[in-house]
């Protein structure tokens, strides 16, 4: 619209678009943006319905990819630009290259899609002849979006130094991924997970696989490359070019998870020395099938557990010391079968008694 009238998309957003706001639209992420006034003034400016657009916006994959009503995109959804690395908007140059029409597809936005899995090459962010980030709202009135707001060069004869994925195990990944999100439902173990939950859980496990040097997960066919990645950003600022293909191996560590179940999901559990805890430390709400799930891969501690008598502490240290074994509050919460530090019955019990008169 904004080229049809020869202007910048800011400068057409600004004067044609009111916004009843502080804020600039210039200034949002407009695909994630979910103000219904800014939807209707598309619709009466546009052929295009406000159904039509919403699909068109990631709002269109709420119930999907995600729940939430936040107003940045979640973690499922790459943050259009983030202040550290200074993301551009990933594409695939050959994509754009055999598209009859150019345009920027919303799941390179995705969290999972680190490579095209047609061309099995890697996404980039940025024009590799002046290395700008991607930024379409900047884009001028004579060029397709084929090319770069900065320097004007054809993005899709795009060629990098790591262009190819390494592995066809990864490009497996982003299938089950995208297979999964299209049903909106993954089957895990012969029970079905919906697809946005199952999302919600990606980004746990994400953040749990991500031990970098100190991971143990010898079933996964490139857990070295992994660790090459990750010490490759330690020693050197590379994340503008290496946070994509860091991604590309956590990501499909976690679709290694879900295959030959359980055996690979235990492996990782007893090689790490995981709790359930763990698993589930931060999260808002856990869906059933992974509490489940993990019920039988890594059993709760009692924590909490049951009320705990007077009596039964006693009971413990007694016989802790008929049996010559060292007295202390690890070994008497193991014979009462809690936790001996977050079981607060027990804790306030055993620190009341005087342990010099049994």
């Amino acid at each position: 619209m904004a080229h049809a009238h020869y202007m910048y998309p800011t400068t057409f957003l600004n004067l044609h678009i009111k916004n009843t706001r502080k804020n600039s639209y210039t200034r949002r992420d407009l695909d994630f943006y979910n103000n219904q006034e800014f939807f209707d003034i598309l619709s009466s400016k546009s052929i295009l319905s406000k159904d039509e657009l919403l699909y068109m916006s990631l709002r269109g994959d709420e119930g999907y990819l995600f729940i939430n009503q936040s107003l940045y995109p979640p973690h499922q959804i790459r943050r259009l630009i983030d202040k550290r690395t200074h993301n551009g908007l990933l594409y695939c140059p050959k994509c754009l290259e055999e598209d009859k029409i150019a345009y920027f597809k919303k799941k390179w936005r995705y969290f999972f899609y680190t490579a095209c899995p047609k061309h099995k090459i890697f996404l980039t962010d940025r024009c590799w002849h002046c290395y700008k980030p991607i930024k379409l709202l900047k884009l001028k009135e004579e060029l397709s979006l084929k090319h770069c707001h900065n320097c004007g060069a054809n993005l899709s004869l795009t060629h990098t130094h790591r262009d190819n994925v390494p592995n066809e195990y990864g490009i497996e990944a982003i299938h089950w991924f995208e297979e999964g999100f299209n049903k909106g439902y993954f089957e895990i173990n012969g029970e079905k997970a919906w697809s946005a939950m199952f999302f919600h859980i990606f980004c746990r496990l994400h953040y749990l696989l991500d031990r970098k040097q100190d991971l143990v997960f010898d079933s996964f066919p490139m857990i070295e490359e992994y660790k090459q990645m990750c010490k490759k950003l330690e020693v050197y600022n590379s994340k503008k070019a290496s946070a994509i293909y860091k991604s590309f191996y956590v990501n499909t560590m976690v679709y290694h998870l879900f295959q030959n179940y359980p055996y690979n999901f235990l492996e990782f559990i007893k090689a790490n020395n995981l709790t359930y805890r763990e698993f589930t430390h931060d999260l808002k709400y856990i869906p059933y099938w992974y509490e489940k799930m993990l019920s039988k891969l890594v059993p709760k501690q009692n924590k909490i557990g049951r009320e705990i008598s007077e009596s039964e502490v006693i009971g413990a240290i007694k016989y802790l010391k008929n049996q010559g074994k060292i007295v202390n509050q690890l070994n008497v919460a193991e014979v009462l079968g809690c936790h001996f530090t977050i079981h607060k019955g027990f804790v306030k019990k055993y620190k009341n008694l005087n342990l010099s008169k049994f």
